[in-house]
């Protein structure tokens, strides 16, 4: 797929429809058939692989909605009588463009120093070069986060639990303590000549601004190797923390009611700050459904999916 989200339409707890030349992956909760973003399929022709698995749902009773829609689509999908509205902002950052000089990245740039300074080592290893020894100890830094993360909340893009099967373009940013204890993990998912961040693992005590730093160096190393985009994460209605829901009363009454408690709940200004400090391109993400009158319902439904225990 061209898409930052294609490579997790392959998370282990999706069911998969080819039809098309194509293929899209779905989950059914309580009579709905949430599709994890755009179908992938040759150019032009997601639309059909979406048609078809409209008739399969009206077959089966389902309500059909797409969390995390691009906007490449959304005329073909008006014309398959879906609606669409914005549910949140994927944070894109260019390599190329990439600097720690100036003021405006004044923080960020204290960030890296003080990791350094702390005598904190952060590499990068594509996934073909992780022998089994290293292997074992990502899995034990995952098991150790997971242990104190019984329940996960949020919006964010990810493959689900770490796995053993490894993808050999996959990107893994590793940092290690002074004394040599692995601290950090982040891995990058490689799809079409691109990362898109997967998953973000710390344990222990860590100096702050660690994330940052190791954000920054796999920027480098995308610029090294001319890579064009890293997607950092897919934040939800990050469009209405930023203050960018238009000008619409609908939008402005909902930015209001909303976003207090889900606020709370997901820490999405926490996440908003955080992608602001690489200054990305912001691309909306779209939720596509069947009628105004499932909406309310299908919106629940997805909150729920954000916020369910992994496994």
């Amino acid at each position: 797929g061209r898409d930052s989200l294609a490579p997790f339409v392959l998370r282990p707890d999706k069911a998969l429809m080819f039809a098309a030349g194509g293929v899209l992956s779905y989950r059914v909760i309580r009579g709905t058939a949430i599709v994890s973003s755009d179908p992938v399929a040759p150019p032009g022709r997601e639309p059909e692989v979406l048609a078809a698995f409209l008739e399969l749902a009206r077959r089966r009773g389902w309500q059909v909605a797409l969390w995390g829609a691009s906007d490449r689509h959304l005329d073909a999908y008006r014309r398959l009588g879906l609606r669409s509205v914005c549910t949140g902002e994927e944070a894109i950052v260019d390599p190329a463009a990439f600097t720690l000089e100036g003021r405006a990245v004044r923080k960020l740039r204290q960030s890296v120093h003080r990791v350094d300074r702390r005598g904190w080592e952060i590499t990068v290893r594509d996934g073909r070069a992780i022998d089994a020894e290293l292997e074992a100890g990502i899995e034990a830094l995952e098991d150790a986060w997971r242990s104190s993360h019984p329940r996960l909340h949020g919006f964010a893009m990810g493959m689900g639990a770490y796995e053993s099967d490894l993808r050999p373009d996959d990107v893994y940013v590793l940092a290690r303590s002074p004394e040599g204890e692995l601290g950090a993990v982040m891995r990058f998912a490689a799809h079409c000549g691109n990362l898109s961040l997967d998953i973000m693992r710390r344990v222990g005590v860590t100096p702050n601004g660690l994330n940052e730093a190791m954000v920054c160096r796999v920027l480098e190393l995308a610029r090294e190797r001319r890579i064009p985009q890293v997607s950092l994460n897919y934040a939800g209605l990050a469009h209405l923390v930023r203050g960018e829901a238009g000008r619409g009363g609908a939008l402005r009454w909902a930015a209001q009611l909303l976003m207090p408690p889900l606020s709370r709940r997901f820490q999405m200004e926490r996440l908003v700050r955080f992608n602001q400090k690489f200054s990305p391109r912001w691309q909306r993400r779209y939720l596509v459904y069947q009628s105004r009158l499932a909406l309310p319902r299908t919106v629940v439904r997805e909150i729920g999916r954000a916020s369910c225990r992994e496994r």
